[in-house]
């Protein structure tokens, strides 16, 4: 997550016409222009946390097992690292944890949207106002 660097992008979405409110779609982007994190990857990631389990969370989600695995082994090559601590199945069946840094890239993700939602909503005001 350190050494990479990141570009922010967002795209404007919506202006409601009564009462006023901006929606911003955000993600990050590395050096390449490719998504390194985005509202996707926070979905996977809150689900699994929320579940305690990959195949809980796919079914949640309405995804098939094997393409939330694809999805979370695209997550851990651009983490370059394992998002996930992982407890084999068996008779108490399998569990899934998220790691420390792959639940600090969730909190700086949402507290990033929350304060970029919160600077559009001013700028709305100040400008539409």
């Amino acid at each position: 997550m350190g050494d990479i660097p990141l570009i922010l992008r967002y795209s404007p979405n919506v202006i409601e016409n009564r009462h006023k409110s901006v929606r911003i779609k955000v993600w990050i982007e590395d050096e390449k222009g490719e998504t390194f994190f985005g509202a996707g990857q926070l979905k996977i990631l809150e689900a699994i946390d929320n579940t305690g389990s990959v195949s809980a969370a796919a079914k949640e989600m309405k995804m098939g097992y094997r393409s939330m695995w694809g999805k979370l082994k695209k997550i851990e090559k651009r983490f370059g690292k394992p998002v996930l601590i992982r407890q084999k199945g068996g008779i108490k069946r399998g569990s899934s944890t998220l790691t420390a840094e792959a639940r600090e890239m969730v909190d700086k993700f949402k507290q990033l949207k929350q304060k970029i939602n919160a600077e559009a909503s001013s700028a709305l005001e100040t400008i539409f106002d």
